[in-house]
């Protein structure tokens, strides 16, 4: 068991390893980052569990001393993915709902005045929310743009433009949930496993990279468009009153693609 650990751990560290060494991320940092980590998420299940937290706890479930808990403890706090989710959710019940949608296809929208068709998109979402505020965050990621009087959907897939914080925030998300999928395969034995494939070719034409990523973008999209469809017919929040079924089943499907283009060997 103990060689079956160290494997696993190995494995899930070595891209962060090769992460952190090629932006000089050192050992302290990582130690004490990794120290934070151990204790907030020790906190989480403790909290999920409504266990009392205390050092004594925290210092048995993570193998760091007391006085290392001490240092750390705090309440539980929720992983820093709101920004995101809800750019998320905006985008997808604009592409699914039948109010801001056609066939799947999403509406071009009013944006002006409380009353807009955007307005209500956001609120549809949450009242607590500004259209306003949310309308410059889409600009800004240029996910979305003004034809006159109407607000156009570029691209209907969250994607990251520029925004750090948000990409590796999308990143945390996507590593969390690639785990967690392949851990139920492995432990759970379900009759329908959650999906798991990945696709490599290792000797393509350097000249082909440029429309290989085009379709790649193209069909991913396009896929996951479909998806949108299928699974947004099933989602109490788009369809309330649809399913009479007890809702909060979270599906989450991932896609990303990687081109890496070898070096040019000097010249003897």
């Amino acid at each position: 068991m103990q060689n079956s650990s160290s494997t696993l751990i190995r494995n899930l560290l070595r891209p962060a390893v090769r992460f952190a060494l090629r932006r000089g991320i050192k050992i302290q940092t990582i130690t004490a980052e990794l120290k934070t980590l151990l204790v907030e998420e020790a906190n989480h299940e403790l909290a999920r569990s409504r266990e009392e937290t205390t050092v004594s706890k925290l210092s048995v479930m993570t193998g760091l001393q007391r006085r290392d808990v001490q240092r750390f403890v705090a309440p539980p706090l929720e992983p820093s993915i709101q920004h995101v989710d809800l750019l998320t959710r905006i985008i997808g019940t604009w592409c699914c709902d039948e109010r801001f949608s056609r066939g799947a296809k999403p509406s071009e929208l009013s944006y002006e005045g409380p009353e807009s068709d955007f307005a209500n998109l956001v609120r549809s979402v949450s009242s607590d929310l500004n259209p306003a505020t949310i309308l410059f965050e889409l600009e800004r990621l240029r996910l979305v743009e003004k034809d006159g009087e109407t607000l156009r959907l570029l691209w209907n897939a969250y994607q990251i433009s520029g925004d750090v914080d948000d990409a590796y925030t999308l990143l945390e998300r996507d590593l969390s949930t690639l785990i967690e999928g392949v851990d139920k395969n492995i432990t759970s034995r379900a009759a329908i496993p959650n999906l798991h494939i990945s696709t490599r070719f290792d000797n393509v034409s350097t000249e082909a990279v440029a429309k290989i990523k085009e379709w790649i973008l193209q069909k991913g999209a396009a896929f996951h468009a479909e998806i949108r469809e299928f699974v947004g017919c099933f989602d109490k929040d788009i369809n309330p009153t649809r399913y009479a079924e007890r809702g909060g089943v979270k599906i989450t499907v991932g896609s990303f693609s990687l081109c890496e283009t070898p070096e040019v060997a000097d010249a003897e």
